[in-house]
């Protein structure tokens, strides 16, 4: 059995969204002092490699206390993105169907990772670019979310700091040069083009159906893209929790 690691490296320099606090990490003990090493960390729990549990977006969803191991883990259908994106990418349904791996579809029970190749942005990476990576990933239109609930998927998850495009969640709000930049790109206002009606419509419509997300996946991930292969995400198992950075691996059968 061989494990690939589809987690970034955690960091206390990491950078989380704006609207977050930075990480803290502080002593409580140290070896030269106290014989031994304790720290605290203060961190919101949406910063590297993180589940969302529904009740994060829906009030009624599921937390993680709720969401037994069997659940975590699955066969995943890793489908890349790659040929189809690029900044602001806003892609439709026939897109995913278009990359998907020859001979494959999307099954009842599936774990379906979106692999845009976005995670060569994030901040662990030589290509790092946190603007890019934050503020112009891509996205699927609403369709997608909706064709993937019907089909019954078990879990959704993406090398992206929001699953939802980047223009239909907060950094809407925080960057009107980057939403003058698009609609320059464009050609179209931001309103035509991603109507408020379907904003965050990916976090409110998994959550409504108890689907959790993965979001800022990333370590070897590519070595996986285009590959059905069996996945697991491990978060703790905290009553209560809207959310928790977890460990998100593939596990591969050794060749025989």
């Amino acid at each position: 059995m061989k494990l690939v690691d589809l987690t970034q490296p955690w960091g206390d320099r990491m950078p989380t969204w704006p609207q977050f606090a930075s990480i803290e990490v502080t002593d409580i003990t140290t070896h030269h002092r106290d014989g031994k090493s304790t720290v605290l960390v203060k961190t919101n729990m949406h910063t590297g490699t993180h589940i969302d549990a529904p009740i994060h977006y829906w009030p009624t969803g599921r937390h993680l206390g709720e969401i037994g191991i069997q659940e975590l883990f699955g066969t995943a259908l890793v489908i890349d993105m790659r040929p189809i994106t690029k900044p602001w990418s806003y892609y439709s349904w026939k897109d995913v169907e278009s990359c998907l791996p020859k001979g494959e579809r999307i099954r009842q029970g599936d774990i379906v990772i979106l692999y845009t190749g976005w995670d060569r942005y994030n901040w662990t990476k030589p290509t790092r670019d946190d603007v890019t990576y934050f503020d112009r990933h891509p996205g699927p239109q609403p369709e997608v979310c909706d064709r993937l609930i019907d089909t019954g998927i078990k879990m959704i998850g993406a090398d992206l700091a929001s699953i939802d495009h980047s223009l239909h969640v907060r950094v809407r709000y925080f960057r009107p040069d980057l939403v003058k930049e698009y609609e320059q790109l464009t050609g179209r206002s931001v309103d035509e083009t991603l109507p408020m009606k379907d904003f965050e419509h990916i976090h409110y419509g998994m959550a409504k159906a108890n689907i959790p997300m993965l979001e800022n996946l990333g370590g070897e991930l590519s070595e996986v893209a285009g590959r059905r292969v069996d996945v697991g995400a491990f978060p703790w198992r905290w009553v209560g929790g809207e959310g928790c950075i977890c460990r998100v691996v593939a596990f591969l059968e050794d060749p025989k």
